[in-house]
C-alpha cells in the first residue's frame, strides 16, 4: 500500500491519537487525543485548523454529526459532549458513572449512544444529550457500539467477549450473536448491517452473520490487539490495524487479506474516505497517516 505521512505533530512529547472521523462531506478530520484535545485536520494539506479542548481525560471517540460543524465526543473524564465546532464554548454534556469508550450517532432517530467501561449504555437525544435510556448491556468495558436495520437495532460489543443486539423500540436485548473466550477490542458492521466484525484481544477478527448467527468465520493475520477495524463505502473490503503497527485490507467475499502496510508504532483508530479510495489512520505517535491500498 502507498502511503503518505498526512499529519505530524510538531511537539517533542506528543499525544498519542486515540480515535478518528471524517465529516459527511470529507473537508475535514477529527481526531480524540490521549491528552484530552480534540484536532480538527484538513484532509488535503494536513494542516490544524483548530483545537477544541474541554474534556479532563482521553478523548476516546469522536464523530461528526450531520455537518462539519457539530462534533460527538467521549471520554475518560466519565462525559459525552456536544461541541459546536465553530463556538466550542457552546457544549452539551451527559455524565456517566464510569469513563467512555466508544459512541454511535442516528440523525435519523435524533439519538446517540454511548458505553463506558462499567457495561452501561445510555442512550439520549441529540437535541438535549439528555439520557432517554440506560442499558445495563454487558459486564465489563464496552469496546463498540453501531446501529443498524435503519437504525432501529443497536450493536453492541465488550471486553466480556460478547456482542449483543438491542431493539430500540423496546430496549430489550434480542440476542447475543457470539459469546468469544477472548476480549473483543473492536467492532464494525456493514453498512446494511448484515455482518458483524469483531477484533479480538489476540489479534484474530471475527465475522458473524446477524440474521443468523450460526454463519461465523475468522480472520487471521494479525500478532497483537486488534484496536480498529472499518468497513469500505462498497461493502467489499474490511480495513484493520493492530498494535502489532501494520494496517491489513480484507477481501469481504473471499475472506482473505489483499494488502498490507506497516508503521513503526502502533495504530489506535482508522477510517475510510467517502469515496473509498484512501484509508486514514491515527497512532500512538500522534499521527495521521493516510494509506492508497490500490485494491
Amino acid at each position: 500500500m502507498e502511503k503518505l505521512d498526512l499529519y505530524k505533530p510538531t511537539d517533542s512529547s506528543p499525544s498519542p491519537l486515540t480515535s478518528i472521523s471524517i465529516s459527511p462531506k470529507g473537508r475535514l478530520i477529527a481526531c480524540g487525543k490521549m491528552d484530552s484535545e480534540i484536532l480538527l485536520i484538513d484532509p488535503r494539506s494536513g494542516k490544524t485548523k483548530r483545537g477544541i479542548t474541554g474534556h479532563d481525560g482521553a478523548v476516546t471517540d469522536v464523530s461528526f454529526v450531520g455537518t462539519s460543524n457539530a462534533i460527538l465526543s467521549c471520554s475518560w473524564d466519565q462525559t459525552t459532549r456536544l461541541w459546536n465546532v465553530k463556538n466550542p464554548e457552546e457544549t452539551l454534556i451527559l455524565k456517566h458513572p464510569s469513563e467512555v469508550k466508544s459512541l454511535t450517532v442516528s440523525l435519523r432517530l435524533g439519538k446517540g449512544a454511548s458505553g463506558s467501561r462499567d457495561g452501561m449504555v445510555k442512550v439520549f437525544s441529540l437535541r438535549s444529550l439528555k439520557t432517554i435510556r440506560n442499558l445495563q448491556a454487558h459486564y465489563s468495558d464496552i469496546s463498540g457500539i453501531a446501529l443498524i436495520d435503519e437504525d432501529q437495532k443497536l450493536v453492541t460489543s465488550s471486553y466480556d467477549g460478547t456482542c449483543r443486539l438491542w431493539d430500540l423500540s423496546s430496549y430489550e436485548s434480542e440476542k447475543i450473536l457470539t459469546k468469544q473466550k477472548d476480549r473483543i477490542r473492536s467492532m464494525a458492521v456493514t453498512s446494511d448491517g448484515s455482518s458483524v466484525f469483531l477484533g479480538l484481544q489476540s489479534g484474530v477478527i471475527v465475522k458473524v452473520n446477524v440474521a443468523n448467527t450460526s454463519e461465523k468465520s475468522k480472520m487471521s493475520g494479525h500478532s497483537d490487539i486488534t484496536s480498529a477495524l472499518s468497513v469500505d463505502p462498497t461493502g467489499q473490503f474490511l480495513a484493520s490495524t493492530s498494535w502489532d503497527r501494520t494496517i491489513r485490507i480484507w477481501s469481504l467475499e473471499k475472506n482473505t487479506e489483499v494488502a498490507l502496510g506497516q508503521l513503526v508504532t502502533g495504530i489506535s483508530s482508522i477510517a475510510w474516505s467517502l469515496d473509498g479510495t484512501k484509508i486514514y489512520t491515527a497512532d500512538l505517535s500522534g499521527s495521521i497517516v493516510s494509506w492508497i491500498p490500490s485494491l
